[in-house]
C-alpha cells in the first residue's frame, strides 16, 4: 500500500509502492502533488540585436523568433544621431510572416533608452530606421525575459512622449451622503467629475466644449420720472433726436445700416447680433462718417457693438433700421436704432440680451446701481424676458434706495433658464428728474 510522506518544508508528496504482477519485483516511486515549472532562462536575442551603425536613412532588419516561452520584451537602444521619426519598429507576428501588430518610437540623439514590450503574438522582430546624420556609434539589445519589474522612472526625471508607459485603467467611486458608493462620472465635456469645471474661469476660457459667457451691462444716462420704466440702454437719454425710453425689437431681419454722427469717424466696427433665423451673427463694418454704410447680413437683433480700431470715436454710432430720416449721421426717429455707441465709451452699453438660436441661456446673476452726477435717487428694478412668440413676463423685482444702498447684485442660487429666441432685458425707474442709472446681467450659454 502507499504510506503518505508529509515534509513541511517541500510541497506534499507520495511514496507509492509499485509490485510488478509477472516477477513479484517490488519498486517505490517519490510523487510530487505538485510540480514547480521550470522558466526558461532569459535570452540576449543575437538576431534582432546589432552594433553595426547605420548610414543616413538605412535599415536594420532584425529575424522572427518565436517568444512563447517569454513574459516580456526589452529593447536597448543608444545612438549619436536621432532615429527617423518612428524609426523603432517591435513588431510582432501570429505566423512570422505578416507582422500585424507594432509598437513605434522615435530614439533621440545621444540618449540611451530602453523600452519593455508585452509578447501578444507568438513570433516577433526588430526593426530601425536611421535618420538623416551617418551614426558613427550605434548599439541596439534585445532581451527576453520570463518576467522583470516593469520599466521604472527616478521622480526627478522628465517624462518625456517616447517613454514607453503600461496602460491603467481605473473606476473611480466616491461615499455618497445617504450612504454607499458611486461611481465617479464624466462631466459633458469628458472632463473628471472632481471639481465644477463647468463653470466660472474654465467656460470664459473657452475650454469647456459647447459652453460660453456673456456678460451684458447697460446704463440709461438720462431720464425723468415722467419716463416710466426705461429700458437699461444708451438711447435712453433725454432731449437727443434718438431718444428711446423703451428698446424697440425688430419683427424681421430688417436691421441693415450703420452710420455716424461725426464725419471723420472711419473706424472697423464690430457688430454683434443674430440674422433672420436668430442664428449668432459677428460682422464688421469700415465707417464712411455721415454716409450710411449697409451690412453685410441684415439682422432681427443687434445687442454688442464696438470700436476695433486704434482711434476713438469722436461722435455717437448707430445701427438703425433704414426709411426713417437721417439727419447729420444721426437717426430722427429712436425707434428706428437699435444700438447706439457713446463716443467717450467706444462700445455699447445694453442690458439687452436674446438668447441665440440652438442656446440655452442660464442667468448666474444681474445688478443694478445709480450711475451719473445724480447718486440721491431711488429706483425700482425690473428683471423682464419674452420667450419666443409670447409677451415680457416679469422675472424679479427689487429696489435700491437712497437710504439704503446705491447697489445691488443678484446671484442665483440655480440659474434662471431662457430657452433659444428669448427676450432679455433690464428695466429701471426713477423718483428724479434727469437720473442717470446702470445694470447688467451674466448667462452661460450652452448648446442645445
Amino acid at each position: 500500500m502507499a504510506e503518505q510522506q508529509v515534509d513541511n518544508n517541500v510541497l506534499p508528496s507520495y511514496d507509492v509502492k509499485v509490485t510488478d504482477d509477472g516477477s513479484g519485483l517490488v519498486q517505490h516511486m517519490i510523487v510530487d502533488e505538485a510540480v514547480q515549472p521550470e522558466l526558461p532562462a532569459g535570452l540576449v536575442d543575437s538576431t534582432n540585436s546589432t552594433a553595426t551603425p547605420l548610414t543616413s536613412g538605412s535599415t536594420f532588419t532584425g529575424t522572427a523568433i518565436d517568444i512563447t516561452d517569454y513574459g516580456i520584451i526589452f529593447i536597448n537602444t543608444y545612438s549619436d544621431q536621432a532615429s527617423a521619426t518612428d524609426g523603432l519598429v517591435i513588431e510582432q507576428s501570429s505566423d512570422g510572416t505578416n507582422w500585424d501588430h507594432d509598437d513605434v518610437y522615435t530614439v533621440p540623439a545621444g540618449g540611451a533608452k530602453n523600452y519593455s514590450i508585452n509578447p501578444y503574438a507568438q513570433y516577433m522582430r526588430v526593426k530601425y530606421t536611421n535618420g538623416g546624420v551617418n551614426q558613427t556609434a550605434f548599439r541596439l539589445q534585445t532581451l527576453l525575459k520570463a518576467n522583470s519589474k516593469p520599466s521604472s522612472h527616478r521622480i526627478q526625471d522628465s517624462i518625456v512622449d517616447e517613454d514607453d508607459a503600461e496602460l491603467v485603467k481605473s473606476v473611480l467611486s466616491a461615499k455618497a451622503n445617504g450612504g454607499g458608493f458611486v461611481n465617479i462620472t464624466a462631466t459633458e465635456s469628458n472632463n473628471l467629475r472632481v471639481t465644477e469645471a463647468e463653470s466660472g474661469l474654465a467656460i470664459a476660457k473657452g475650454e469647456v466644449t459647447g459652453h460660453s459667457f456673456v456678460h451684458k451691462f447697460g446704463a440709461a444716462p438720462d431720464f425723468d420720472v415722467a419716463d416710466g420704466f426705461v429700458t437699461v440702454w444708451d438711447g435712453a437719454e433725454d432731449d437727443e433726436d434718438y431718444e428711446a425710453m423703451q428698446y424697440t425689437y425688430s419683427a424681421t431681419a430688417d436691421i441693415d445700416y450703420i452710420v455716424a454722427e461725426a464725419a471723420g469717424d472711419t473706424q472697423d466696427v464690430e457688430i454683434q447680433g443674430l440674422d433672420a433665423n436668430y442664428d449668432l451673427v459677428v460682422q464688421t463694418k469700415t465707417l464712411a462718417g455721415n454716409t450710411p454704410v449697409e451690412l453685410d447680413t441684415y439682422l432681427t437683433r443687434v445687442f454688442r457693438m464696438k470700436n476695433v480700431n486704434s482711434t476713438d470715436f469722436t461722435g455717437h454710432v448707430f445701427v438703425y433700421v433704414s426709411g426713417g430720416t437721417v439727419t447729420a449721421g444721426v437717426p430722427q426717429v429712436g425707434a428706428d436704432v437699435r444700438a447706439v455707441v457713446h463716443d467717450e465709451n467706444n462700445q455699447t452699453e445694453m442690458a439687452v440680451y436674446t438668447i441665440p438660436n440652438g442656446k440655452t441661456g442660464y442667468m448666474r446673476s444681474w445688478y443694478a446701481s445709480t450711475a451719473g452726477a445724480k447718486r440721491d435717487s431711488s429706483h425700482t428694478i425690473k428683471i423682464l424676458a419674452r420667450p419666443f412668440g409670447q409677451v415680457f413676463q416679469l422675472k424679479h423685482k427689487a429696489n435700491i434706495d437712497v437710504n439704503g444702498t446705491s447697489y445691488i447684485h443678484h446671484e442665483y442660487i440655480e440659474p434662471e433658464v431662457f430657452a433659444a429666441k428669448t427676450d432679455i432685458e433690464i428695466q429701471m425707474d426713477t423718483d428724479t428728474n434727469i437720473a442717470g442709472v446702470a445694470a447688467g446681467f451674466d448667462i452661460i450659454l450652452v448648446d442645445d
